[in-house]
């Protein structure tokens, strides 16, 4: 199930005086959707001359003045739904308020900010922050769908500070819903169709119970869920969240919530154990109330650069171009860390 090509790479280094080295490049090939991924963990020590230690604090004071999505300025500044759609013209739940996105890349797109907070780090969000948050989703999810039956795909995410692509620093996800589904939701929903077709066995469940036998990559099953971190990666420090009986995103209820809110702030515990400051988390859904044969409901989480005023881009033409992601973080390694921070709390 795990198809892997190893080469060493060979060059003289100027390092230490131009003498003779190798670094490993693994090639690992992703057992669903074919996806090719490139590890070589030696990157992570390369000179990055934007990089800087500069503190964060003035950038994020100066931001906080005029941050639409404060408590203060958030009345005024932010966008309404149609009464027709939303009474009031947005969500409230909790410290969550969702309204329309201002500048859209879907007929339904909402921003739904997480805490009135203007910052927070990985390591200080909530289980009820991330709760309010799913379920003011859910509310849009439910409303736009019995408006809208063709709106029958939603992608629920979180871009986390500048380096993730996120333009305000003030907490928030992103939610869709569309009438078809994304490049990557429909190449997942196809290849788990095909696998199921050849296989007659769901790929994810046999996936799971491979990665639990293995040992290297699963780092627990919890309330329904499982996580573990990918064999051929997305990005770096990559943890994917995969449900076991659920198909869409709105089939999750009450407890599947919960329990999800839980183990995402587990995950963040352990992202911050990492030194991690930024990361985009993204959700893979079947239709609402469609037939996705073999599909499971799940998310992954990435990590990004340090949120500095000038930092080094993790995306490069092999990944911007060809759709080949480099990792410098072994999977293996980062589920060792995160089973250690699921264990001890």
């Amino acid at each position: 199930m795990f198809e892997k090509v190893m080469e060493k790479a060979r060059f003289q280094t100027p390092l230490n005086d131009f003498e003779l080295v190798e670094q490993d490049i693994e090639h690992r090939r992703d057992p669903l959707t074919g996806k090719w991924s490139r590890v070589n963990i030696q990157r992570s020590q390369r000179v990055k001359q934007a990089e800087s230690d500069v503190d964060l604090s003035a950038l994020v004071e100066k931001s906080r003045v005029n941050c639409f999505f404060c408590p203060e300025n958030i009345e005024a500044h932010t966008p309404r739904f149609k009464s027709d759609l939303i009474y009031g013209g947005f969500i409230t739940r909790g410290e969550t308020r969702l309204f329309p996105n201002m500048f859209p890349f879907a007929r339904y797109h909402a921003v739904a900010t997480i805490t009135q907070n203007h910052f927070q780090r990985t390591g200080e969000f909530t289980q009820s922050q991330i709760e309010d948050t799913i379920f003011a989703s859910l509310d849009l999810c439910n409303a736009v769908y019995a408006k809208d039956s063709a709106a029958k795909y939603v992608t629920f995410n979180w871009n986390h500070l500048f380096p993730s692509g996120a333009s305000i620093i003030h907490p928030h996800m992103q939610i869709t819903l569309e009438s078809r589904p994304t490049y990557m939701t429909e190449k997942v929903m196809n290849a788990c169709k095909d696998y199921l077709r050849k296989n007659n066995r769901n790929f994810w469940t046999d996936m799971v119970r491979e990665e639990k036998k293995l040992g290297e990559r699963f780092i627990v099953a919890m309330d329904g869920i499982n996580y573990l971190t990918s064999f051929s990666p997305f990005g770096n420090n990559e943890v994917i969240i995969i449900f076991e009986d659920k198909t869409a995103f709105t089939d999750l209820d009450r407890g599947d919530v919960s329990n999800l809110s839980k183990g995402v702030i587990k995950l963040l515990g352990g992202y911050e154990k990492l030194g991690v400051e930024s990361f985009n988390l993204t959700t893979y859904s079947g239709p609402i109330e469609g037939s996705a044969p073999g599909m499971n409901l799940h998310m992954r989480i990435v990590s990004r650069p340090q949120p500095k005023p000038y930092y080094t881009s993790d995306v490069g033409f092999m990944e911007g171009l060809h759709f080949e992601r480099v990792v410098e973080t072994l999977p293996e390694d980062v589920a060792e860390t995160m089973k250690k921070h699921f264990k001890s709390n």
